[in-house]
Parts: structure tokens; C-alpha cells; sequence
């Protein structure tokens, strides 16, 4: 639907909602506030994308994504099936791949301009500054330049995206919370993005400071670029809703001697010593 004045009131309910979550479900948090955003805009996917600056200085400055590395990735709907070919040539290995030794120093170089891009390079170069483009706005990006590039003709052409949004929100010096919102080819040509629902999109992720916080939290990369696994996941949302570690252990196929040794490496991961610095640390209580 357009974006209207309703529309527009209607996010601060959005953000009353959102904040009202438990620690132990910002996964469903994200969920809402990609739905509202598709429904809000008329967008076909919505994307966060958790990013951590894993380079700094004069190497960072060097790096094709000068120095970051998109460490997460939750779509709303599945990506079209030419788009997800396109990331697992590239992203899904070099970027949410596992950390392998070499990982810091790879180049990209044979890689950079296919699969990087001017879109990427332009998003993370604004890195630290909360930001809203969409991919044809000219203090952005040269889209007439863009449209002859091999990334576009990957990512946009055969990847089956017609127009995107592009939101950036900085939660520290080394982490991003990247939202891209797409509109697919099914899409009329006429109905790109307008400037105000951009606006709007920009205002519903920007409203949430605290959930971006914790979806770092949530996935390890608050703590370091090593990605929680799902088992280590699945155990910490039980130690949020306060289950005992009988119970977790029951709920995730457990010994109770080994998820208490999950439990221990969790605490030590997040530099607290029991549950309620765990909690502590998802409230914001310092």
C-alpha cells in the first residue's frame, strides 16, 4: 500500500510493538519488522543483513568491501532462484562462509567488480552514519554507470530484482545492520521505489535501536565474527526464558553434563559469569 500519513503514524506502533519482545525472541521481532515494511511499501523481500568490520586502517581501505564482511543474513521470502545462484558463487563462501585463515587477507580481486559492486561499495562506505538510498538515487550512485556493470546484470538483470532499497544503521565502530528491500521484475516497470516510501522504510529500522543490539547479540557477532551455531543458539533463547538447564537440555536432545558445558562457553563467549549477567547484558544494564 502507498505510503499515507496513516501509514507513517502506524510506525510508532510498529516500534511499541517491537520493543515489547522478550530478549529470547528478537528473532520474531525481525520477522514483524520485515512484514511491516513489505506490507507498508509494497516491497517483495526484505532483507537484514548483519555486518562486522573484520579489517582496519590502511587494509581495511584496500579490501573490495573495505574491510567488512557480511556475516548474516535473514530474507523474509525466499530469494528468486537466479539471485540465490549468484550468492552462492560469492557471498555464501567469502562472506557467510566459515572463518578459514586466509579469510582477512582474500582480495576478491578476480571477483570484485562481478560480484562486489558499486552498490555495495557505496552502502559500506557510508558505514557509521544511519542511511537510506535507493539504488537510482544519484548522490548514491551513477545508475546509468551501474546498469553497464557485470554486477548488475548478475545481481539486478538475471537476479530478478528491478529496484531496491538500500538502509544502513550503525550499532558500533565494527557492526552494520544492513536492510535491502526489493522489488522483483514481476513488478509493473512503472512501480519503482518512490522517495518517501524509502523515508518510511528508513524510519521503521531506525526506530528500533535496541533490536538491532540484540540480533548482534543473538547470533555471537556482538562478541567477535564467529557466528553462534544453531546449537548454541537454540540453548541460549532457552537461558533468556529462564528454563532450567534440565529442561534446555530435554528440549535439545541434551546430555545434561554436556549443556552445561554449552552453558559455560556461552557465558565465557559473552564475558558474564551467570544467567542474570546474561540478562544483564541483553537489557542493556551495565
Amino acid at each position: 500500500m502507498p505510503a499515507t500519513n496513516s501509514v507513517r503514524d502506524s510506525a510508532f506502533d510498529l516500534w511499541k510493538h517491537l520493543t515489547g519482545y522478550p530478549a529470547s525472541q528478537t528473532d520474531a521481532a525481525l520477522t514483524d519488522l520485515q512484514e511491516w515494511i513489505s506490507k507498508a511499501i509494497d516491497a517483495d523481500n526484505v532483507i537484514w543483513i548483519g555486518a562486522v568490520r573484520v579489517l582496519h586502517g590502511k587494509e581495511g581501505k584496500k579490501d573490495a568491501f573495505l574491510g567488512w564482511r557480511l556475516r548474516d543474513r535473514v530474507a523474509l521470502k525466499p530469494d528468486p532462484e537466479p539471485y540465490r545462484k549468484q550468492l552462492a558463487q560469492y557471498y555464501d563462501t567469502e562472506h557467510y562462509g566459515k572463518l578459514t585463515p586466509t579469510y582477512y587477507e582474500r582480495s576478491h580481486e578476480e571477483k570484485k567488480e562481478d560480484h562486489v559492486g558499486m552498490d555495495s561499495r557505496a552502502s559500506m562506505s557510508g558505514c557509521g552514519h544511519f542511511r537510506v538510498f535507493r539504488i537510482r538515487d544519484k548522490r548514491f550512485l551513477d545508475f546509468a554507470e551501474f546498469k553497464k556493470t557485470p554486477h548488475y546484470k548478475r545481481y539486478y538483470e538475471d537476479g530478478g530484482i528491478t529496484d531496491r532499497i538500500l538502509v544502513g544503521f550503525p550499532v558500533g565502530p565494527d557492526h552494520e545492520s544492513l536492510f535491502l528491500i526489493d522489488r522483483f521484475h514481476a513488478k509493473p516497470p512503472a512501480r519503482l521505489f518512490t522517495l518517501r516510501e524509502a523515508t518510511l522504510a528508513g524510519d521503521a529500522v531506525r526506530g528500533v535501536p535496541e533490536l538491532h543490539r540484540r540480533l548482534f547479540l543473538g547470533n555471537g557477532l556482538m562478541m567477535g565474527d564467529k557466528l553462534l551455531s544453531p546449537m548454541e543458539r537454540q540453548i541460549l533463547r532457552g537461558l533468556l526464558n529462564g528454563l532450567a538447564e534440565k529442561e534446555i537440555a530435554m528440549s535439545t536432545g541434551q546430555q545434561v553434563t554436556t549443556l552445561h558445558k554449552y552453558v559455560t562457553a556461552l557465558y565465557t563467549r559473552f564475558g558474564v559469569k551467570s544467567r542474570p549477567g546474561l540478562m544483564a547484558l541483553w537489557l542493556g544494564v551495565k
